[in-house]
Parts: C-alpha cells; structure tokens; sequence
C-alpha cells in the first residue's frame, strides 16, 4: 500500500509504502515544496511511479519529476527521474500491463511529445527507449497484452488514435472517431472499442 503524507509546517511530504497485512513500512522517501502527487501502481505491483508536482524557488511555478519505486526488489530501490525540461506539463502517464515500460505525454498545446521508458536496462536502471515528438494525444492505451499502445486524441482533440508498435517503434494505423470520449481494449488485446 502506498501514503502520502502532506506537508504540516516544517515537516516535510511524505510517501510511504506499507506491506500489508504485516503493516510493517517497506520504504519511505520525504519531499519538499510539494504542490501535488499522484500514484501510479503497475497492474502486477512490482512498480509504483510517483509524480511530484513542485514549486520552485519563488514559489511562483512548478516543476515535475517522478520518483519511481521497485517494489518487488531487495530494500526496495528508488530512482528519480526528471524529463528533459522540468517545466513541461504532464499530460498522461501510463504502465505497460504485462511488461517493464511505461510512456508519458509531456509537453505544452495541442501537440506535445511521447516518451517511452524501460525500467529494465543492463543495468537495472530506468532507461529512456525514445520520443515521439509533436502528437495529437492526450491519453494513453496500452494493450492488456503489451507491445502496443494506442495515442488517443480524445474529446477535444476530436478523436485522433494512432496505434503505435512500442517494440518496432513504429506507427501501425491511424484513424479518427470524431469527438471520442472513451477508448477499451478487449482482454485479449485483439480488438478495441471507442465511444
């Protein structure tokens, strides 16, 4: 189980992960100048990505990093990943369901970037796999089965979808379902459903 832990005077946030039932805490990691988190667990909980919203300095903007946890390893190991540009909005984050990658949007307007991470390099550390630049995406779909995604450009991106080879790194087809709100994937990973 994942807590957090807001900051009270001069305390500072705090994320704790608990094993259940022994409730026994299995690591805890204090952040400071917190503006806002959010958890993402992997479907199998072998990882868990924290993205920390922060302010900076003047306290007149924020910044964004993720500090992504290895559950399942010894003393559970921590890293920190920060994008290129720290300024950049997140737009969406997500795992791969059977597997080891995740993939963020990032990016400010219509057209922001796509990243794709491996969390098993040689040398057991997050590495970057590549970018995609300039995509009219705002959520994304990974396949039950993985391998592949689906870029969707939902509601008012009037429904683009592009679905994307994560380990060819090549768009398979794209089409549009004008003003889309909602994208499914069959538990198989074979057939898609949009609304």
């Amino acid at each position: 189980m994942s807590v957090y832990q807001p900051e009270m005077g001069n305390q500072p946030a705090r994320i704790s992960l608990i094993a259940i039932p022994s409730k026994q805490e299995i690591r805890q990691k204090n952040l400071f100048s917190v503006s806002e988190i959010k958890m993402y667990w992997h479907t199998t909980g072998s990882y868990l990505a924290v993205r920390v919203d922060r302010y900076t300095k003047t306290k007149k903007s924020t910044y964004t990093g993720f500090e992504l946890f290895r559950v399942n390893e010894r003393e559970c190991p921590m890293e920190v990943l920060e994008l290129e540009n720290k300024s950049e909005k997140i737009v969406a984050f997500a795992w791969e369901p059977k597997g080891h990658r995740f993939a963020i949007i990032h990016g400010d307007g219509p057209r922001p970037d796509i990243t794709f991470y491996t969390m098993q390099d040689k040398l057991g550390r997050v590495k970057k796999l590549g970018t995609l630049k300039g995509k009219s995406a705002n959520q994304l779909y990974w396949s039950p089965q993985g391998k592949n995604i689906i870029l969707a450009g939902l509601k008012s991106l009037n429904g683009q979808l592009e679905f994307f080879n994560v380990d060819e790194f090549e768009t398979m087809a794209t089409t549009e379902h004008f003003m889309c709100t909602d994208v499914d994937w069959d538990p198989t990973g074979r057939y898609v459903s949009t609304s």
